[in-house]
């Protein structure tokens, strides 16, 4: 009996070590992290972590619901069909190690991705594809940038992110672009903030 309740109390103490181990020297951890009630973080580091919740917390700084949303952290590209994000139904995968602006804008445009998913009426794709002078929400006969689904995650990236990046997308001038997010979100431009 005594051996049952030693290791009850037991293993959650070693696991609770291992993870606090593996977040103080910087190895991605194998415990998932509730960064926020519905933002959930997997196989990241310290500073992966922080960016996370540095994400999280500029949706909530723009006022915008924050998406349901795993993330998960991969070494290489080949977590993200050899790009350096990708999101589907609700997980974000971002294949980088750096914490870096373009991790920050990656993370940003998938979760970016996610959001518009669960938020953006076809009424409001189709005035934001007329906005931008697209034909297109997500056909792939079209060019990546020439697509209404990517254009809008990458402005809500520049919006939500620092900005020190530009848009990569055409007609990327910052007023144009503060025009477009919000038309896309209903709220405006937040002010920019560092990690």
């Amino acid at each position: 009996m005594r051996t049952q309740t030693a290791a009850k109390i037991l293993v959650p103490v070693l696991a609770g070590l291992a993870f606090a181990t593996s977040v103080a020297f910087g190895r991605p951890s194998l415990e998932s992290i509730e960064v926020r009630p519905s933002v959930t973080v997997y196989d990241a580091d310290r500073e992966q972590v922080r960016l996370a919740r540095w994400a999280a917390g500029r949706f909530e700084d723009a006022g915008l619901d924050l998406p349901d949303v795993d993330i998960h952290f991969h070494a290489d590209a080949s977590g993200c069909g050899g790009h350096l994000g990708y999101a589907k139904d609700g997980r974000v995968d971002v294949c980088t190690i750096l914490v870096n602006e373009m991790a920050r804008r990656s993370l940003l445009h998938e979760m970016g991705h996610i959001w518009i998913d669960r938020n953006v009426s076809r009424a409001e794709r189709a005035r934001f594809l007329e906005l931008r002078g697209l034909r297109t929400w997500n056909t792939s006969e079209a060019d990546w940038g020439n697509r209404g689904y990517e254009q809008g995650a990458e402005i809500m990236s520049w919006a939500l992110g620092n900005r020190i990046l530009s848009a990569q997308i055409p007609d990327n001038d910052p007023q144009r672009l503060e025009e477009a997010f919000e038309l896309l979100t209903g709220v405006r431009l937040p002010e920019p903030t560092n990690l």
